[in-house]
């Protein structure tokens, strides 16, 4: 089978996908998919980016979103689960759905599978995709957990949310946040959107190797360099001397960024660079990033995150 072939095979299984999804949980979790895009060149705080006009004005959404399909921006609908009915498969289409479409989660007792929009977005032709989408947000249903230092400051509902929350030091050294958004509803599997805000790239290279979960990142090819994270084992000493590379990188970085891209001008900043990643996955897979980073082995600020989350897991948070 080549390529072609392939995608065909897809685009005809695709049918049976439509035909069996919830497309009411698209209300819920269609904004981590939005959130997933815009985060890529985002300078504000993320949960900011739910203020932006193309979210609020639902058509501005709906074509953002078909935007996105049409440029192949296809890993940006990663972020957006799809319960799919198994009921009545047989086992012939059961395999050719494994077969054909990769990270899907199954659960055959409870006659579900789980599968993301990422799976239509590339088979299904515009305006069936423009259809299936045709699903209102509703932030109402998304609960919230913003942390700053991994001390919660705010639970509750994401359209609650006031903006006094997201106010940020004024300073070139980065405060961590670690944001988590799920439903208030119990979904099968139990999606949860982790967004790691103020994190260096230290830490990004090493938690995008966990490929059951989806990523994006700010990316500092479109972005502005502006705020860097210190590692807790810098002393004093370490802190004043990191400070200064930082300063010679940042006078070098623009200086030269008058006449070449962001793309090569941030060669020469410090790896401790700060960014932001949206990652979403079912909890099953949170389990298994908490099993292999929540251990001393680990560096320090993936490691942090680990045992974080796994403190709100076993809270029930």
């Amino acid at each position: 089978m080549n390529l072609k072939e392939f995608r065909q095979r897809q685009k005809e299984l695709a049918k049976l996908l439509v035909e069996r999804v919830d497309r009411g949980a698209l209300r819920t979790f269609l904004i981590f998919s939005y959130l997933g895009a815009r985060i890529c060149y985002a300078e504000t705080h993320p949960l900011l980016l739910f203020d932006e006009e193309k979210f609020r004005d639902f058509e501005r959404f709906k074509s953002f979103l078909l935007h996105l399909k049409k440029a192949g921006h296809f890993s940006v609908f990663a972020h957006t689960p799809l319960f799919v009915n198994l009921e009545d498969l047989s086992l012939y289409q059961k395999l050719a759905l494994a077969q054909n479409f990769y990270k899907v989660f199954w659960d055959e007792e409870k006659k579900l599978a789980l599968f993301n929009l990422r799976h239509l977005a590339e088979t299904l032709p515009d305006q069936e995709f423009l259809y299936l989408i045709n699903q209102e947000p509703d932030l109402t249903e998304i609960e919230v957990i913003l942390t700053k230092n991994y001390q919660i400051t705010y639970r509750g509902k994401l359209s609650e949310l006031d903006s006094s929350y997201l106010t940020e030091k004024d300073s070139i050294f980065a405060e961590p946040e670690v944001i988590l958004l799920r439903s208030f509803k119990e979904y099968p599997f139990k999606w949860v959107a982790v967004v790691t805000h103020h994190f260096s790239r230290i830490f990004s290279h090493q938690y995008v190797r966990h490929t059951w979960l989806n990523f994006n990142q700010r990316s500092h090819r479109y972005t502005k360099v502006d705020k860097f994270v210190i590692p807790k084992a810098f002393k004093e000493n370490d802190v004043k001397k990191y400070y200064e590379v930082i300063q010679k990188g940042l006078e070098i970085y623009r200086d030269i960024t008058k006449n070449i891209k962001r793309e090569s001008a941030r060669f020469v900043v410090p790896q401790g660079v700060a960014t932001t990643l949206l990652a979403t996955g079912p909890e099953l897979v949170w389990q298994d990033f908490i099993e292999k980073r929540a251990i001393p082995q680990a560096q320090e600020e993936i490691r942090d995150l680990a045992v974080f989350l796994k403190e709100l897991l076993e809270m029930g948070l």
